[in-house]
C-alpha cells in the first residue's frame, strides 16, 4: 500500500502542477479536477481506492503554488514525495479532526521550500 501512496501523490502533485501553470488552468480549478477525477477513478480501480483518492486531495492542495517559489516539475515531483511520506506516517493520527489534510500539504510545501533554501546556501541547487 505505501509505494501506491507515494506513486499517486508523486502523480497527483504533478497533474495538478501541469493543468495549474502549463494549460493555465488556475491552482483551484486543477486541484478540483485532480480531486474528483480521483474521488471517481481510484475507489473503482483499487480495494483501497477511497485512501488513494484522499492521498490525491491531500497533494493537490500542495500542489496549489507558485511558479515563483517552485518554478520546476521536478519540485511537485519532491513535495508529492514528502506529502506521501507524511500522510503515511499521520495516516492513523488526528483521525475525524479537520484540517488534517492541508495541514499535511502546507507541511509539504513549507518543508521543501526550506529544504531548498539550505541548498541554495551551500550551493547544492542555484
Amino acid at each position: 500500500m505505501d509505494y501506491r501512496i507515494l506513486i499517486v501523490a508523486v502523480t497527483a502533485a504533478c497533474i495538478t502542477y501541469y493543468l495549474s501553470i502549463h494549460l493555465k488552468k488556475g491552482p483551484v480549478l486543477a486541484s478540483a479536477i485532480v480531486t474528483l477525477l480521483s474521488g471517481l477513478l481510484l475507489p473503482a480501480i483499487f480495494e483501497d481506492g477511497s485512501t488513494l483518492a484522499i492521498v490525491a486531495t491531500t497533494v493537490s492542495y500542495a500542489a496549489m503554488v507558485s511558479t515563483d517559489k517552485f518554478p520546476k516539475i521536478y519540485e511537485m515531483i519532491v513535495v508529492g514525495i514528502i506529502s506521501g511520506i507524511i500522510f503515511i506516517l499521520a495516516e492513523g493520527v488526528f483521525i475525524g479532526v479537520g484540517g488534517k489534510l492541508g495541514s499535511i500539504a502546507a507541511i509539504s510545501g513549507l518543508s521543501w521550500f526550506g529544504f531548498k533554501e539550505i541548498f541554495k546556501k551551500i550551493k547544492i541547487i542555484k
